[in-house]
């Protein structure tokens, strides 16, 4: 106690350095058993994962083997019609000179002018490219809207080969090549649709001739939007609008008429003798006005012979699709 009293400091600094080593002494006990259960649990993980490595994965082989045979065909039936599509999917066109353009495409509307014929076609016709009668096209333009006339080109050939009597309108979309801007399609885009309008006149059937032309088409793959179908009449038919044959031709085509067929014996035999008179009990039957007079016309039968025979205004609004680079499937 005396060596405490007299050497203060001393004794502090063994007293502090005892107190710290049992707390150290504490914490390190609870430390140790907190590895031991930390490596405990990492072993059994460890074995855990050990033994899933061994196992085979999921799913079962048959499974897999089937999943992959059903990936492996439906890649193939992408490829079939990506290869049944490739003709509507062009290669690269290269620019020309803007007047090697305008050539081709006067040789162009001189074709479809030709192909029509007697019909008559709106003024200033140049199938839709009217605004470069007088201006070149851009020469960075000129791919695109060869693309384009080739297009409205085989359309209006299609129509002419229906026969109608009147070529109304003819309008082309333009591309925004022309605007000096560059075409870029959408993430999920399969395609560029190029757009036109048409309108014209005729019978049902060039209608018919001209849509089947549009569908049958192999060198373009054609898309109807829009159709629109006015009969060129406001009033329904009447009967006075029927055609029918003549008196006179009627007569032309009958059989002629023997005008000595009276001289002939027998009949000069009947004509001498005297017709039987009906027996006196019997009465002649009488005829009554309403049985004379001649039946009523089947105005039905007639308007059926007008109906169809009007011309039709139609306008149709196509796309023409130009396919874009096909793209790769990704992996599974």
């Amino acid at each position: 106690m005396n060596w405490i009293k007299s050497n203060p400091f001393v004794s502090g600094l063994v007293g502090i350095t005892v107190l710290l080593c049992g707390i150290m002494y504490v914490l390190a006990s609870r430390w140790g058993s907190q590895y031991e259960e930390a490596k405990i649990s990492f072993d059994e993980a460890f074995q855990g994962v050990t033994s899933a490595e061994s196992i085979p994965l999921y799913p079962v082989a048959d499974l897999r083997d089937g999943k992959s045979k059903a990936l492996t065909d439906y890649r193939e039936a992408i490829a079939n019609v990506t290869k049944l599509f490739n003709k509507y999917r062009p290669e690269d066109m290269e620019n020309i000179a803007p007047q090697a353009f305008t050539d081709r495409l006067l040789t162009a509307n001189d074709e479809v002018t030709e192909a029509f014929g007697e019909t008559v076609l709106p003024e200033n016709f140049f199938l839709g490219f009217e605004s470069y009668k007088a201006v070149l096209a851009k020469s960075e333009a000129t791919a695109v809207l060869l693309q384009q006339m080739d297009g409205i080109k085989t359309a209006l050939l299609g129509l002419a080969k229906s026969g109608p009597s009147a070529l109304i309108k003819v309008f082309r979309e333009p591309v925004v090549e022309e605007e000096g801007r560059v075409f870029q399609p959408a993430p999920n885009d399969i395609a560029r649709y190029y757009s036109y309008e048409v309108t014209f006149k005729g019978s049902e059937k060039s209608v018919r001739n001209f849509l089947t032309s549009l569908g049958v088409t192999d060198s373009h793959y054609f898309i109807i939007r829009t159709l629109q179908i006015v009969n060129e009449r406001d009033t329904p038919p009447q009967v006075s609008d029927a055609k029918f044959e003549t008196s006179e031709a009627k007569e032309a085509t009958a059989a002629p008429v023997d005008p000595f067929d009276f001289f002939e014996p027998e009949n000069i035999e009947n004509s001498t003798e005297e017709e039987p008179s009906a027996p006196a009990d019997e009465t002649v039957p009488e005829i009554s006005n309403s049985e004379a007079t001649a039946p009523a016309v089947d105005t039905s039968r007639i308007l059926a012979q007008v109906l169809g025979c009007e011309e039709v205004i139609v306008f149709v609004r196509f796309d023409m699709a130009i396919l874009l680079p096909s793209q790769k499937l990704p992996n599974p």
